[in-house]
């Protein structure tokens, strides 16, 4: 009775220790869980708003999950008129979306320079309609030899012509190529010397590319889908410093 006895009290002893490391565990990762969780949270201030007539469009709002890991969202909102004239949200809405993917390219923001230290920065991605994102360069600093040989500042957007923002200019150009993303510049007034001048004089369309570090604005600065010119610039780095 006493080897029964003692056999017994093990028993209990060793269920009751595998009990405890099974709730020590279950605590650890709860704690765990609760550690990695995240407040879930929209921000608006870093999405792209727009407003047309009765309707406001955020794209790309940045969301947060419990989880911690962030989703961007397109949203619609659709305003309409009460009895007294107040506006107020229309029935439906707002409409929520996944955002699509954008495509970015190999396009990198920074400073470039051209080859008369010409300095310029580019900025971008910054979000567009349908997956596209859009680049923007401005003319920051003048180099001494041939200021007048850049561009005061311009844009493109990535993506097909179908539904681009300078579709109708393409379209009266005749480009239809897809090796370029296109947009428009602005050059500094009444002179020839800046290669991409009559593009930005008259509105033609210049293609952006990328190669590494090299930038090329390609002018069709025509009007026609013949290449006429192009800029080269080169982003400016710690072996390749900005003048």
């Amino acid at each position: 009775m006493l080897n029964a006895d003692r056999q017994t009290t093990y028993k209990t002893h060793k269920k009751s220790g595998f009990l405890k490391t099974l709730v020590v565990l279950g605590s650890m990762l709860i704690g765990a869980s609760a550690a990695v969780a995240a407040v879930p949270a929209l921000f608006l201030e870093q999405s792209s708003i727009t407003g047309v007539s009765d309707t406001l469009k955020a794209s790309r709002v940045p969301v947060r999950n419990a989880a911690g890991a962030i989703k961007y969202y397109d949203i619609e909102f659709k305003l309409q008129l009460d009895a007294l004239g107040v506006p107020v949200l229309a029935p439906l809405y707002p409409v929520v979306g996944l955002s699509p993917a954008l495509t970015v390219g190999q396009f990198k923001a920074g400073k470039y320079k051209d080859a008369y230290n010409n300095v310029f920065t580019v900025s971008g991605p910054g979000a567009a309609s349908g997956g596209r994102t859009t680049w923007a360069i401005l003319l920051t600093k003048a180099g001494t030899s041939c200021p007048y040989c850049a561009l005061a500042s311009g844009s493109w957007t990535t993506g097909a012509i179908a539904g681009h923002p300078i579709q109708p200019v393409l379209t009266a150009q005749g480009i239809t190529s897809t090796a370029y993303s296109w947009g428009i510049s602005s050059n500094i007034a009444n002179n020839s010397s800046n290669p991409l001048y009559f593009c930005g004089a008259n509105g033609r369309a210049i293609g952006a590319s990328q190669s590494g570090n090299l930038l090329a604005l390609n002018g069709f600065c025509s009007a026609s889908n013949v290449q006429t010119d192009v800029m080269t610039l080169n982003l400016c780095t710690t072996a390749n410093p900005c003048p």
